[in-house]
């Protein structure tokens, strides 16, 4: 992550300024739009944010930027103007691609909002004259219209990886429910997680740590039985194997005998191994359910908070996920 002195210290006025540069509509150029755009550019490490999140550009609730609005903007915020920010400022951010939002269902209470990696740079960025020509690039792609709207609306999504900067996955349902794993499923359930690769369906090699991978010694040329997912939990020397299932492909008894050969190096190791299948929610679970392997692990991104075990007797001493 950068650190603040190296970034922009940007006040409301200067939001404001920055948005009608962009050649936003005069309606949405307001202060609650600026305070939304100024809190989910903030890198400050913070307390009290969704599980998983340190700074509320990692991802904000409402609840949060309205958090920022008075202890950070001073300014006195009402709880019932949540839906005043939710309409009037964040919806229409996203419609024109300068928010994204992160939502897995219509009223998911822990709804996120991030900003496209574009107006981040732009908001951090430290030299006003480059600001400045930031701002009249970008505004040169929203003057194209709803093309590049819809551009930005079907923008990359981004995972945290502990890098200072997030790895990009290709647009798409897929990719979205990786990005649950890694964000939800792993803070939940694993101490201290690393993230050792995500596959991608765009980029051939996905996202690899290279370290870790030699350390753990797990091949790194070969992509074509890879899971989605392989995280790595070093205090309890575990490694965690997850298969995403947007629309196919659970584990099953004969996907883990191919898994089983790619893990063998890091058992050998004396890694212990957990195999995961995750689903978007419980519909898409019932079609694949007679296909999932016993002794693997369940977890549904609309309920985040459990796990379902596929156990069997050699689970009698096995160490359920940490919470």
């Amino acid at each position: 992550m950068v650190e603040d002195l190296e970034e922009a210290q940007l006040d409301l006025e200067e939001v404001k300024v920055l948005l009608q540069q962009l050649g936003l509509d005069r309606k949405l150029i307001t202060e609650q739009s600026a305070i939304c755009i100024l809190a989910l550019a903030d890198g400050r490490e913070r307390d009290g944010l969704l599980q998983g999140k340190k700074h509320l550009r990692d991802g904000a609730r409402i609840h949060d930027i309205m958090t920022f609005a008075r202890q950070d903007c001073g300014k006195e915020v009402a709880e019932n103007t949540r839906e005043s920010y939710r309409k009037s400022s964040l919806r229409p951010l996203c419609e024109e691609g300068l928010v994204i939002r992160h939502q897995l269902s219509t009223n998911d209470p822990k709804t996120f909002y991030r900003l496209h990696p574009d107006i981040l740079r732009l908001m951090t960025c430290p030299a006003p004259l480059e600001r400045r020509w930031l701002a009249q690039e970008l505004a040169s792609r929203l003057s194209q219209g709803e093309g590049w709207r819809q551009q930005q609306r079907k923008a990359e999504v981004p995972v945290e990886v502990g890098q200072a900067q997030p790895f990009f996955l290709s647009p798409g349902a897929h990719s979205r429910l990786t990005a649950e794993v890694v964000e939800h499923y792993a803070s939940r359930f694993m101490i201290k997680p690393r993230v050792v690769y995500l596959g991608d369906t765009r980029h051939k090699d996905g996202y690899q740590n290279r370290d870790l991978m030699r350390e753990l010694n797990l091949p790194i040329q070969v992509t074509a039985n890879l899971p989605d997912v392989i995280l790595l939990c070093e205090a309890e020397r575990r490694l965690v194997v997850v298969e995403v299932v947007a629309s196919s492909g659970p584990i099953s008894a004969s996907r883990m005998a191919q898994l089983d050969q790619l893990v063998l190096q890091p058992q050998a190791l004396g890694y212990r191994l957990r195999y995961v299948t995750a689903f978007p929610n419980r519909r898409i679970l019932r079609r694949f359910i007679e296909e999932i392997a016993w002794g693997t692990d369940v977890w549904v991104a609309s309920e985040p908070e459990g796990v379902i075990r596929f156990g069997t007797e050699d689970d009698r001493q096995t160490t359920w996920p940490s919470r």
